[in-house]
């Protein structure tokens, strides 16, 4: 059984100076308004297939959707309080899944993406076991994603009008 929470990263300086804890749960209801300021962020809209601001109204339509959707699987990053600190999610299309990642700027650029995407790997290759393949767009401009995905070990397949397309093969991605 999947566990709710993950704890996923500890960020050692030296050999003794704990300086962050990470963690994964299913997102909540009460996570609207964070994953909709989150999707909104310049940072955030410059990468993605959409780039035009999202309207509030048909943020809560979409996220009453996806709280109540067995197509998707949506984990939110937090630190030891709670604080929202970013989102991946995964939409499943029968025997694969899209995921989509992104931090909040508090956490961005800090090095921690590669294992918040090895640890939601690892606990969507569990719950849904069935999955084979996870597929993963990025922003041909997006060096950090580009980096993220090659690093834990997505196939870049093709490009797509400027969105580069990555494969993750469940049995063969985990090392």
């Amino acid at each position: 059984m999947v566990t709710v929470q993950s704890e996923l990263l500890m960020l050692w300086l030296g050999s003794d100076l704990l300086l962050e804890k990470l963690f994964l749960r299913k997102v909540k209801a009460e996570d609207v308004l964070d994953v909709y300021n989150l999707s909104n962020e310049d940072a955030v809209r410059k990468f993605s297939i959409n780039p035009e601001k999202i309207i509030w109204e048909e943020h809560l339509v979409w996220f009453d959707n996806i709280l109540h959707s067995n197509e998707v699987i949506f984990y939110v990053i937090t630190d030891c309080s709670d604080q929202f600190l970013g989102q991946i999610r995964y939409k499943i299309e029968e025997k694969s899944a899209i995921v989509s990642l992104s931090l909040c700027e508090t956490i961005r650029g800090k090095g921690y993406s590669n294992k918040l995407l090895n640890e939601s790997l690892t606990l969507i290759s569990e719950e849904r076991n069935k999955l084979e393949t996870i597929i993963a767009f990025v922003s041909e401009d997006n060096v950090a994603s580009k980096k993220l995905f090659e690093k834990a070990n997505f196939l870049f397949c093709e490009n797509k009008s400027g969105m580069l397309q990555y494969m993750y093969s469940i049995n063969r991605g985990a090392k």
